[in-house]
């Protein structure tokens, strides 16, 4: 971790930081008078001369969420906040109707239990002026960050360093809002496989309507695969972020092993069946490339998650290239090493390889219209669907009913989405091409895999969370 890099800002000098203080008093005192209640004032414990810099600003939105998410939940009613964000620091006041050790005891358990609460100074003050103590509530005086003695001891004898105080008050905000970044991107693509599953109709595919061409497997049966994979996709995120320092080529060796355990989860929880074993590894290069552009604080555009999944995937194209050099008999091929072989189709590592084309240039794109023309995520994905099965060679497709199929399939599946904004009899078409393609026991699971990456990066570009995909 870079310190300096992490603590930048402008420097407070004495002056100033007695100033703030006699304005924190004053403020204090004007809304205890306005309002004869008890008073909160939030701060942050940041040792140093630079107080605000891009973690603690987070940190002290996070503590004023955290703060107002307790009173609303242990019903202490907040009659006004007032919130100042100045170089010296930012500072929230709020004013409570309540019992003031009461406020106390439910904000000390917020100091004492959560991952940044160390790091939050949270102020009980009573109508009279006076603080409600930790003593009074029997509460220990606050540790350490470094050693875990009496904070006050270890401040008042200069125990630590300030170098030192810093680089551990970074820390504990950068695991914690890292954590937090893998575990709501892995939920995020967990619900994105679930919304490709829910799609419907999705013709030759599982939804809410049937099975499609599968008779081994139906909706429970993703469900319970995608609630499998969501510890997996949350190390995905977690590798990328924690190998940052890496250059991203280097990333996809390190990968392959929590792939082989994600396929094994999958196996697991639906008694063997093959449910997501595609999405394990296109959605799992997302996660890393994600992870890996938090870590090292890029911004998440799509030309440079793009680039990022190319560079994970490259050594992916060696891997095709060694394809046809290979003995004939060394070693049984899959369909989709088949498929490239005699056909030049690369499949989902040639997609990999070269960054996902299909998604950034097809799939997110459709999406993004459709829902601006005003569709629901449910249609809008099935649309988008059908705009990336006519625009793509999908393997499972070709491998399930032929070439020749695969193409017609494509060619009518592109009249639908050229269509699709005009035709409003979709969803009768779509059924109809389902009962035609379960027929022949043709599913696009290619096609699905795309759209579930599409509705993830989706989900994680707007944060739109819809109760419904109706």
């Amino acid at each position: 971790m870079n310190l300096t890099k992490m603590i930048e800002g402008k420097r407070v000098e004495l002056p100033a930081m007695l100033d703030a203080r006699e304005r924190r008093a004053f403020i204090q005192m004007q809304l205890i008078r306005k309002y004869k209640k008890t008073l909160i004032s939030f701060t942050l414990n940041i040792a140093g001369p630079v107080k605000v810099f891009p973690l603690s600003v987070r940190t002290f939105e996070e503590g004023l969420g955290l703060i107002r998410i307790c009173c609303r939940e242990y019903g202490i009613p907040i009659l006004c906040e007032e919130i100042l964000r100045e170089y010296t620091g930012c500072e929230a006041f709020l004013a409570a109707d309540a019992d003031p050790s009461y406020v106390k005891k439910v904000l000390t358990s917020l100091e004492d239990d959560h991952s940044l609460g160390r790091l939050f100074d949270i102020d009980i003050i009573r109508p009279d002026l006076s603080k409600v103590s930790r003593k009074e509530l029997g509460k220990e005086e606050r540790a350490c960050l470094i050693c875990g003695g009496p904070a006050f001891i270890c401040a008042g004898r200069r125990l630590h360093s300030v170098e030192e105080l810093q680089e551990r008050t970074v820390q504990i905000m950068w695991d914690y809002f890292a954590f937090r970044f893998a575990d709501d991107t892995a939920m995020t693509a967990c619900r994105a496989l679930l919304y490709e599953v829910m799609a419907t109709p999705k013709p030759g595919l599982v939804d809410r309507d049937n099975t499609g061409a599968h008779d081994d497997m139906d909706i429970f049966t993703f469900e319970t695969s995608a609630l499998a994979l969501l510890p997996y996709f949350r190390r995905f995120v977690s590798y990328g972020i924690e190998q940052a320092g890496k250059e991203a080529e280097d990333l996809l060796a390190g990968i392959r092993s929590v792939g082989r355990e994600a396929d094994l989860a999958m196996l697991r929880a639906t008694g063997g069946i093959n449910t997501h074993k595609g999405a394990i590894f296109s959605v799992g290069i997302l996660c890393v490339a994600l992870g890996w552009l938090y870590g090292r604080d890029l911004p998440m555009e799509d030309e440079r998650i793009r680039d990022t999944c190319r560079r994970i995937g490259s050594p992916v194209m060696k891997e095709l290239t060694d394809l046809k050099e290979s003995r004939e008999g060394e070693r049984k091929l899959t369909h989709g090493e088949e498929l490239y072989l005699k056909y030049g189709i690369g499949g989902v590592r040639m997609e990999t390889a070269l960054g996902y084309p299909a998604l950034f240039d097809t799939a997110l794109p459709e999406l993004r219209r459709l829902v601006s023309h005003g569709y629901s995520l449910n249609d809008a994905g099935v649309l988008t669907l059908m705009k990336i099965l006519a625009e793509t060679d999908d393997t499972s497709l070709i491998s399930r009913c032929g070439y020749e199929k695969a193409c017609a399939y494509r060619k009518k599946a592109g009249e639908l989405a050229a269509e699709g904004l005009e035709r409003k009899d979709y969803g009768r078409i779509l059924r109809d091409l389902d009962r035609e393609m379960t027929e022949d026991h043709a599913s696009p699971g290619g096609s699905a895999d795309l759209l579930a990456m599409t509705y993830f990066l989706y989900f994680m570009e707007t944060g739109r969370v819809p109760s419904t995909v109706k």
